[in-house]
């Protein structure tokens, strides 16, 4: 039943973008057993993200059981028009505006929503590092567990000349980063050749 709710949203964000997901080639590769999506921007969930581009997912095995040591490991990459470069209070930003919306949190604490339970809003805490930006977010999962998470990401940064893209690549899992499961991300790679 959650795999429905997933999968119903991704559809709806497709089609309300006039086809844009079958016409974008993906920049990640795709290994066996693992689901993709593509998701222009605007994203349909956080509008508020301004950036020119799309969103290209990959979701790990067995990534919405919440009894695998995969669930919520997941990794995406924001291909776009140039930007200025990522900083922590942007990235809090756009964490804060993307797991809110996805998870419907601003949907829930509107006003005139009965909802005697107020969703708290995403907490999101990212650090530079010398590759990067780590961060840790505690968000509430409405796909899998109806709880919160905290979910930990990896980010890196890169401006592709050949394209004149900015490519921006995420890493998402609850475990902590000395876990295997980081591990899993390199099956996946960029398939764009900035060189």
């Amino acid at each position: 039943m959650h795999r429905k709710h997933l999968l119903l949203l991704f559809l709806f964000s497709c089609s309300i973008t006039t086809g844009f997901c079958q016409e974008h080639e993906t920049v990640l590769t795709l290994p066996e057993n693992w689901k993709s999506e593509i998701i222009p921007f605007p994203l349909g969930f956080a509008q508020d993200i301004d950036l020119e581009g799309f969103e290209d997912l990959r979701f790990a095995p067995n990534w919405s059981d919440s009894t695998s040591e995969n669930f919520w490991t997941y990794m995406f990459v924001w291909y776009i028009e140039k930007e200025s470069a990522m900083t922590e209070n942007k990235l809090t930003a756009y964490f804060n505006s993307y797991y809110d919306g996805l998870m419907g949190v601003n949907f829930k604490n509107r006003e005139g929503v009965i909802n005697p339970n107020n969703l708290d809003k995403t907490i999101c805490l990212f650090i530079k590092t010398n590759e990067g930006f780590t961060g840790k977010m505690r968000v509430y999962d409405k796909f899998f567990s109806k709880d919160y998470i905290t979910l930990n990401a990896k980010v890196r940064e890169s401006f592709c000349p050949k394209t004149n893209k900015q490519i921006i690549l995420f890493e998402i899992s609850p475990k902590e980063f000395g876990h295997e499961v980081w591990n899993i991300f390199e099956d996946v790679q960029l398939k764009v050749k900035c060189k």
